[in-house]
Protein backbone atom coordinates (compact mmCIF):
# COMPACT_ATOMS: atom_id res chain seq x y z
CA UNK A 1 0.00 0.00 0.00
CA UNK A 2 1.39 3.14 -0.99
CA UNK A 3 1.75 5.82 0.93
CA UNK A 4 -1.13 8.44 0.21
CA UNK A 5 -3.61 5.32 0.04
CA UNK A 6 -2.80 4.63 3.69
CA UNK A 7 -2.90 8.41 4.41
CA UNK A 8 -6.84 8.08 3.27
CA UNK A 9 -7.27 4.46 4.32
CA UNK A 10 -6.19 5.74 8.25
CA UNK A 11 -8.18 8.92 7.66
CA UNK A 12 -11.46 6.94 7.45
CA UNK A 13 -10.49 5.11 10.88
CA UNK A 14 -9.42 7.96 12.94
CA UNK A 15 -11.54 9.37 15.83
CA UNK A 16 -12.29 12.52 15.51
CA UNK A 17 -11.52 13.10 19.24
CA UNK A 18 -8.37 12.03 19.59
CA UNK A 19 -7.68 11.91 15.93
CA UNK A 20 -6.04 8.12 16.74
CA UNK A 21 -6.36 5.33 14.83
CA UNK A 22 -9.80 3.91 16.07
CA UNK A 23 -9.35 1.76 19.82
CA UNK A 24 -12.03 -0.12 20.64
CA UNK A 25 -14.77 1.09 18.70
CA UNK A 26 -18.09 2.10 18.97
CA UNK A 27 -20.87 3.51 16.65
CA UNK A 28 -23.60 6.10 18.70
CA UNK A 29 -27.24 6.71 17.11
CA UNK A 30 -26.80 9.58 14.17
CA UNK A 31 -24.02 7.45 12.93
CA UNK A 32 -20.73 8.50 14.22
CA UNK A 33 -17.94 6.56 15.53
CA UNK A 34 -15.30 7.29 17.92
CA UNK A 35 -13.03 5.29 20.23
CA UNK A 36 -15.18 3.53 23.43
CA UNK A 37 -12.45 5.91 25.84
CA UNK A 38 -12.43 9.08 24.15
CA UNK A 39 -16.51 8.99 23.90
CA UNK A 40 -16.54 7.81 27.27
CA UNK A 41 -14.33 10.38 28.78
CA UNK A 42 -16.44 13.54 26.63
CA UNK A 43 -19.38 12.03 28.23
CA UNK A 44 -18.13 11.71 31.63
CA UNK A 45 -17.76 15.66 31.78
CA UNK A 46 -21.54 15.75 32.17
CA UNK A 47 -23.45 16.66 28.96
CA UNK A 48 -26.85 16.27 29.54
CA UNK A 49 -28.76 15.13 27.55
CA UNK A 50 -25.87 13.43 25.59
CA UNK A 51 -24.98 14.58 22.34
CA UNK A 52 -22.63 13.52 19.39
CA UNK A 53 -18.92 15.14 19.94
CA UNK A 54 -18.99 15.59 15.87
CA UNK A 55 -22.51 16.59 14.98
CA UNK A 56 -23.80 17.70 18.49
CA UNK A 57 -27.00 14.94 17.72
CA UNK A 58 -28.40 13.49 21.08
CA UNK A 59 -28.01 10.04 21.84
CA UNK A 60 -30.70 8.06 23.65
CA UNK A 61 -28.96 4.94 24.53
CA UNK A 62 -25.54 5.48 27.39
CA UNK A 63 -23.84 2.41 26.07
CA UNK A 64 -22.87 0.47 23.25
CA UNK A 65 -21.74 -2.34 21.65
CA UNK A 66 -17.83 -2.86 20.01
CA UNK A 67 -17.95 -1.91 16.39
CA UNK A 68 -16.63 -4.90 15.40
CA UNK A 69 -16.28 -4.73 11.41
CA UNK A 70 -14.74 -1.11 12.40
CA UNK A 71 -12.24 -2.62 15.20
CA UNK A 72 -10.95 -5.15 12.52
CA UNK A 73 -10.53 -2.33 9.95
CA UNK A 74 -8.50 -0.09 12.32
CA UNK A 75 -6.24 -3.35 13.24
CA UNK A 76 -5.51 -3.73 9.63
CA UNK A 77 -4.84 0.31 9.31
CA UNK A 78 -2.43 -0.06 12.54
CA UNK A 79 -0.83 -2.99 10.53
CA UNK A 80 -0.04 -0.83 7.69
CA UNK A 81 1.34 1.66 9.62
CA UNK A 82 3.89 -0.82 11.36
CA UNK A 83 5.07 -1.98 8.54
CA UNK A 84 5.65 1.00 6.88
CA UNK A 85 7.57 2.03 10.02
CA UNK A 86 9.48 -1.27 10.30
CA UNK A 87 11.19 -0.68 6.95
CA UNK A 88 12.73 2.54 9.05
CA UNK A 89 16.81 1.82 9.70
CA UNK A 90 15.96 1.43 13.43
CA UNK A 91 14.05 -1.76 13.20
CA UNK A 92 16.77 -3.60 10.85
CA UNK A 93 18.62 -6.19 12.78
CA UNK A 94 22.30 -5.39 12.86
CA UNK A 95 23.46 -8.50 12.40
CA UNK A 96 21.53 -10.11 9.80
CA UNK A 97 20.18 -6.67 8.05
CA UNK A 98 16.86 -8.25 7.91
CA UNK A 99 13.95 -6.25 9.38
CA UNK A 100 12.79 -7.40 13.19
CA UNK A 101 9.48 -8.40 12.90
CA UNK A 102 8.71 -11.45 15.42
CA UNK A 103 8.66 -10.63 19.28
CA UNK A 104 9.85 -12.70 21.83
CA UNK A 105 7.89 -13.24 24.51
CA UNK A 106 10.08 -14.66 27.37
CA UNK A 107 12.43 -11.92 26.33
CA UNK A 108 10.47 -9.17 25.78
CA UNK A 109 12.44 -8.78 22.69
CA UNK A 110 12.80 -7.41 19.19
CA UNK A 111 13.82 -10.66 17.09
CA UNK A 112 14.65 -11.28 13.39
CA UNK A 113 14.07 -13.84 11.40
CA UNK A 114 17.57 -16.06 11.98
CA UNK A 115 17.78 -14.25 15.62
CA UNK A 116 14.40 -15.99 16.32
CA UNK A 117 16.88 -19.70 15.65
CA UNK A 118 19.73 -18.72 17.69
CA UNK A 119 20.03 -21.56 20.81
CA UNK A 120 18.51 -18.57 23.55
CA UNK A 121 15.44 -18.05 21.83
CA UNK A 122 14.55 -21.18 20.15
CA UNK A 123 12.37 -22.68 23.29
CA UNK A 124 10.53 -19.56 23.22
CA UNK A 125 7.44 -18.42 22.04
CA UNK A 126 7.49 -15.74 18.85
CA UNK A 127 4.79 -13.77 17.27
CA UNK A 128 4.52 -11.07 14.51
CA UNK A 129 4.66 -7.54 16.30
CA UNK A 130 1.31 -6.55 15.43
CA UNK A 131 -0.10 -9.97 16.13
CA UNK A 132 1.65 -9.47 20.14
CA UNK A 133 0.90 -5.94 20.21
CA UNK A 134 -2.90 -6.14 19.18
CA UNK A 135 -3.12 -8.76 22.11
CA UNK A 136 -1.92 -6.83 24.35
CA UNK A 137 -3.96 -3.69 23.34
CA UNK A 138 -7.34 -6.04 23.46
CA UNK A 139 -5.59 -7.34 27.18
CA UNK A 140 -5.53 -3.19 27.76
CA UNK A 141 -8.71 -2.60 26.38
CA UNK A 142 -10.34 -5.39 28.78
CA UNK A 143 -8.97 -4.33 31.70
CA UNK A 144 -10.06 -0.21 31.18
CA UNK A 145 -13.67 -0.78 31.00
CA UNK A 146 -12.99 -3.00 34.16
CA UNK A 147 -11.57 0.21 35.43
CA UNK A 148 -14.27 2.10 33.95
CA UNK A 149 -17.20 0.48 35.52
CA UNK A 150 -15.44 0.65 38.93
CA UNK A 151 -15.77 4.08 38.10
CA UNK A 152 -19.14 4.12 37.12
CA UNK A 153 -20.13 2.72 40.58
CA UNK A 154 -17.83 5.03 42.51
CA UNK A 155 -20.04 8.00 40.89
CA UNK A 156 -22.98 6.13 42.42
CA UNK A 157 -21.86 6.22 45.41
CA UNK A 158 -20.01 9.70 45.51
CA UNK A 159 -23.75 10.94 44.57
CA UNK A 160 -25.50 8.92 47.16
CA UNK A 161 -22.78 10.26 49.54
CA UNK A 162 -23.28 14.01 48.55
CA UNK A 163 -27.30 13.43 49.19
CA UNK A 164 -26.70 12.03 52.41
CA UNK A 165 -24.70 15.27 53.21
CA UNK A 166 -27.26 17.76 52.07
CA UNK A 167 -30.03 15.19 53.93
CA UNK A 168 -28.06 15.42 56.74
CA UNK A 169 -28.33 19.22 57.14
CA UNK A 170 -31.90 19.37 56.51
CA UNK A 171 -32.44 17.07 59.36
CA UNK A 172 -30.52 18.93 61.53
CA UNK A 173 -32.22 22.20 60.97
CA UNK A 174 -35.62 20.94 61.38
CA UNK A 175 -34.27 18.70 64.67
CA UNK A 176 -33.39 22.13 65.87
CA UNK A 177 -36.98 23.33 64.84
CA UNK A 178 -38.50 20.83 67.15
CA UNK A 179 -36.45 21.50 70.03
CA UNK A 180 -37.53 25.52 69.75
CA UNK A 181 -41.06 23.96 70.19
CA UNK A 182 -40.52 21.36 72.21
CA UNK A 183 -39.28 23.48 75.12
CA UNK A 184 -41.79 26.79 74.16
CA UNK A 185 -44.15 24.41 75.96
CA UNK A 186 -42.12 23.22 79.20
CA UNK A 187 -41.72 25.63 82.25
CA UNK A 188 -39.03 28.63 82.22
CA UNK A 189 -36.70 27.54 84.53
CA UNK A 190 -35.90 24.90 81.58
CA UNK A 191 -34.98 27.59 78.61
CA UNK A 192 -31.39 26.65 79.43
CA UNK A 193 -31.58 23.56 78.84
CA UNK A 194 -32.92 24.23 75.73
CA UNK A 195 -29.35 26.29 74.87
CA UNK A 196 -27.54 23.32 76.03
CA UNK A 197 -29.25 21.05 73.60
CA UNK A 198 -29.19 23.03 70.56
CA UNK A 199 -25.60 23.73 70.97
CA UNK A 200 -24.59 19.91 71.76
CA UNK A 201 -26.92 19.41 68.35
CA UNK A 202 -25.09 21.78 66.56
CA UNK A 203 -22.01 20.80 67.76
CA UNK A 204 -22.45 17.30 66.67
CA UNK A 205 -24.12 18.26 63.26
CA UNK A 206 -21.46 19.94 62.19
CA UNK A 207 -18.71 17.46 63.09
CA UNK A 208 -20.84 14.76 61.12
CA UNK A 209 -21.17 17.05 58.25
CA UNK A 210 -17.49 17.78 58.00
CA UNK A 211 -17.16 13.81 58.21
CA UNK A 212 -19.20 13.45 55.35
CA UNK A 213 -18.06 16.64 53.31
CA UNK A 214 -14.79 14.78 53.73
CA UNK A 215 -15.94 11.56 52.58
CA UNK A 216 -16.97 13.03 49.43
CA UNK A 217 -13.83 15.08 49.05
CA UNK A 218 -11.78 11.70 48.86
CA UNK A 219 -14.11 10.22 46.62
CA UNK A 220 -13.74 13.01 44.43
CA UNK A 221 -9.98 13.02 44.22
CA UNK A 222 -9.78 8.92 43.91
CA UNK A 223 -11.97 9.49 40.85
CA UNK A 224 -10.04 12.26 39.76
CA UNK A 225 -6.93 9.65 40.01
CA UNK A 226 -9.21 6.79 38.48
CA UNK A 227 -9.61 8.64 35.35
CA UNK A 228 -6.12 9.81 35.46
CA UNK A 229 -5.06 5.87 35.03
CA UNK A 230 -8.27 5.39 32.72
CA UNK A 231 -6.50 8.06 30.66
CA UNK A 232 -2.74 6.81 30.81
CA UNK A 233 -4.00 3.07 29.61
CA UNK A 234 -5.49 4.79 27.05
CA UNK A 235 -2.36 6.25 25.31
CA UNK A 236 -0.58 3.30 26.07
CA UNK A 237 -2.72 1.52 23.41
CA UNK A 238 -2.49 4.09 21.01
CA UNK A 239 1.26 3.85 20.94
CA UNK A 240 2.70 2.29 17.83
CA UNK A 241 3.37 -1.38 18.43
CA UNK A 242 6.75 -1.46 19.30
CA UNK A 243 6.78 1.30 21.66
CA UNK A 244 3.02 -0.62 23.00
CA UNK A 245 5.44 -4.15 23.48
CA UNK A 246 8.24 -1.91 25.30
CA UNK A 247 5.94 0.01 27.70
CA UNK A 248 4.52 -3.74 28.98
CA UNK A 249 8.28 -4.43 30.64
CA UNK A 250 8.83 -0.99 32.09
CA UNK A 251 7.80 -1.13 35.83
CA UNK A 252 5.82 1.20 37.87
CA UNK A 253 3.89 3.08 35.54
CA UNK A 254 2.78 -0.15 33.47
CA UNK A 255 -0.68 -1.03 32.70
CA UNK A 256 -0.61 -3.95 34.89
CA UNK A 257 0.56 -1.85 37.89
CA UNK A 258 -1.21 0.71 37.53
CA UNK A 259 -4.91 -0.72 36.86
CA UNK A 260 -4.20 -3.05 39.91
CA UNK A 261 -3.12 -0.06 42.17
CA UNK A 262 -6.24 2.20 41.41
CA UNK A 263 -8.34 -0.67 41.61
CA UNK A 264 -7.21 -2.22 45.15
CA UNK A 265 -7.20 1.01 46.36
CA UNK A 266 -10.63 2.04 45.25
CA UNK A 267 -12.14 -1.80 46.12
CA UNK A 268 -10.45 -0.87 50.09
CA UNK A 269 -12.05 2.60 49.96
CA UNK A 270 -15.38 1.60 48.99
CA UNK A 271 -15.07 -1.19 51.56
CA UNK A 272 -13.86 0.81 54.55
CA UNK A 273 -14.46 4.36 53.48
CA UNK A 274 -18.23 5.09 54.11
CA UNK A 275 -18.40 1.93 56.38
CA UNK A 276 -15.82 3.36 59.52
CA UNK A 277 -17.66 7.22 59.20
CA UNK A 278 -21.14 5.18 59.72
CA UNK A 279 -19.57 3.04 62.88
CA UNK A 280 -18.12 6.52 64.05
CA UNK A 281 -14.82 5.15 63.29
CA UNK A 282 -11.77 8.10 63.01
Amino acid sequence: MDSDTLQVFQSELTCSICMNCFLDPVTIDCGHSFCRPCLSLCWEEGQTPRSCPECRGISERPHFKTNIALKRLASLARQARADHDRRSEEQICETHQEARGLFCEADQTLLCGPCSERPEHTAHSHSPIHGAAEESREKLVKRMRSLWKLREEMQISLNQEANKTQSFENYVALRKVMITVLYQRIPLLLHEDEKLHLEALEREGKEICQQLKESVLRMTQQGESLKEVYRELTAMCHKPDTELLQVRKEGPSSEKHSSRRAAVTLKCYLIYGYSRLRDGAP
